[in-house]
């Protein structure tokens, strides 16, 4: 089965960090988001992956390769004018005939029992199974609805068959995709999968909706940034941190090095070859990546740091997301 990596967007609402980094190269534990999920993907079977490409896709194409460094093979879609999440589909439209295919939005991170979603699609036997989240908060013009069945009866505010049944749900950015569903796409202009679904559901065919429990986080702002490595540290994610536990919530990567009287609250991650000066002070709530710097007497709590940031002797950072680039603001943790 192949996965289509969808990585095009611009992250608008990321701005101005998108400036920089495209949303799914935005590095979670250092590692980018993008490659969480093909790990994730890979060590459930997935071998062979597409990857659409429109804002800033040298980043990308540069970390990835060939996908040989990860054990997997990737291949790229490049879009000049960026087409959409259902119009970049339709574009490798030639490589997605063999059978089923996986499409996945690159910028979000979620539990994920692959073995079950397609146990799920291929015994209902659908054109498109959504994986879903069920939320009852949820306002009903973001929701996909679906019924006991595992039918979706409603999408949005564009299509309702049934006002009554189902349930409000969060679509958690992976669904299955069988080749018919690609005749629904015009061919060589833009457009959106929720006017696949409005297309499919309107001919009459039924979309499945696969819905399960589990951590999920679509990394779409700044805040909701922050949150995956909160909820990691805490041990509410799945997501897995590249480092050792050394002691109790203190994760530390290789070739890190701790001055004399240093002070660590955790939960904390130090990525490789962190250094921390004599008498600084380190989180909690704080991650610092690759080759950052934080000079004597210095104090970072509840921040995130990219690599290869320096921190000056006796500063305070607190509540900051840091690059060499920028700096942005974060809100306080409750």
């Amino acid at each position: 089965m192949k996965a289509m990596l969808l990585a095009a967007g611009f992250g608008t609402r990321l701005r101005p960090i998108t400036q920089w980094v495209p949303k799914p190269m935005m590095p979670v534990f250092g590692i980018p988001v993008i490659q969480h999920n093909i790990v994730q993907l890979r060590e459930q079977g997935i071998k062979d992956f597409i990857v659409n490409l429109h804002h800033m896709p040298v980043h990308i194409i540069q970390h990835l390769k060939d996908g040989s460094d990860l054990g997997v093979r990737v291949q790229y879609s490049l879009e000049p004018t960026i087409m959409g999440t259902a119009g970049g589909i339709k574009k490798v439209e030639n490589q997605l005939q063999d059978g089923a295919f996986l499409v996945v939005n690159a910028d979000t991170y979620r539990s994920l029992d692959l073995k079950a979603l397609l146990r799920h699609h291929r015994r209902r036997g659908r054109a498109i199974t959504l994986l879903l989240h069920q939320n009852p908060l949820l306002a009903p013009e973001r929701a996909v609805w679906a019924n006991k069945g595992g039918d979706v009866v409603r999408f949005l505010d564009l299509y309702r068959k049934d006002r009554s049944a189902g349930v409000p749900c969060d679509f958690l950015g992976v669904q299955v995709m069988e080749p018919q569903v690609l005749s629904f796409i015009p061919p060589d202009q833009p457009w959106e999968v929720h006017r696949v679904y409005v297309r499919v559901l309107s001919s009459g065919r039924r979309i499945g909706g696969f819905v399960q429990d589990g951590y999920w986080k679509d990394l779409g702002t700044p805040d909701d940034y922050r949150q995956i490595h909160v909820d990691t540290l805490d041990g509410k994610s799945p997501l897995k941190i590249p480092a050792v536990q050394r002691e109790p919530g203190i994760w530390l990567a290789d070739g890190v090095m701790l001055g004399p009287t240093v002070r660590v609250e955790p939960p904390v991650f130090l990525g490789p070859a962190a250094r921390v000066g004599t008498g600084a002070r380190i989180g909690p709530h704080t991650v610092l990546g690759r080759h950052c710097v934080i000079e004597p007497g210095a104090r970072v709590a509840r921040s995130i740091l990219w690599d290869g940031v320096r921190v000056q002797k006796d500063a305070v950072v607190e509540d900051l997301l840091l690059s060499r680039d920028f700096q942005h603001l974060l809100p306080p943790l409750p």
